[in-house]
């Protein structure tokens, strides 16, 4: 969990084309619903898992805040101190620009669905469409998406000039296109191919 939230903030940066990150603050918030046994078994790696993303992002945390309250939360802050060529707006984009996804689609997808087997009530609804191992295979494979870092991605921004950036994240595909206005231009029509 502290690498995914970690990897998802550095995204924000990394969306637009900034490479470099200069520091990091983590925010934490520690369940008061967790036992002692529970708070110093998950809470370390947690931390852990976020100051090793950093580490690999080339950065450190230099500071946050931590809290109790009902809920498990981890979040951070990433800032860069960059020039105007160091980062690439979302509201630059050109009739026929290409869009590239640098990751799969449908985490969340993969994410609820490994709930739902837990629940036979959301389970019994999906059970036809899609078996148990594929449920498992996507979760690890969202898992494994949602901990890597978009930084190459980053740099080839810059190495093949691109002109518009944004991430997709919750929004969805639709409101990213609208974010960058990629089909706004002169009343074009986006097209998405999908593979």
């Amino acid at each position: 969990m502290g690498k995914i939230a970690c990897a998802n903030v550095l995204s924000d940066l990394y969306a637009m084309g900034v490479t470099e990150v200069d520091n990091m603050l983590m925010l934490l918030s520690v369940t008061t619903k967790f036992n002692d046994k529970e708070r110093d078994l998950v809470m370390p790696r947690m931390i852990q898992g976020f100051k090793d993303c950093a580490q690999e992002a080339g950065s450190t945390v230099n500071g946050g805040q931590t809290v109790f309250n009902p809920w498990l939360i981890i979040g951070g802050v990433a800032t860069s101190v960059c020039s105007n060529k160091e980062f690439i707006s979302p509201d630059n984009a050109m009739v026929s620009d290409v869009l590239v996804l640098t990751k799969p689609l449908g985490t969340q997808v993969a994410v609820n669905a490994h709930q739902w087997l837990d629940n036979p009530d959301k389970w019994n609804k999906i059970k036809l469409v899609v078996s148990e191992e594929d449920v498992r295979k996507a979760y690890l494979r969202a898992m494994s998406s949602m901990t890597r870092l978009n930084r190459i991605a980053a740099q080839l921004m810059h190495k093949y000039n691109a002109h518009a950036a944004t991430d997709v994240t919750g929004f969805g595909l639709l409101c990213m296109t609208q974010k960058t206005k990629a089909c706004d231009i002169g009343g074009s029509m986006c097209i998405i191919f999908v593979h």
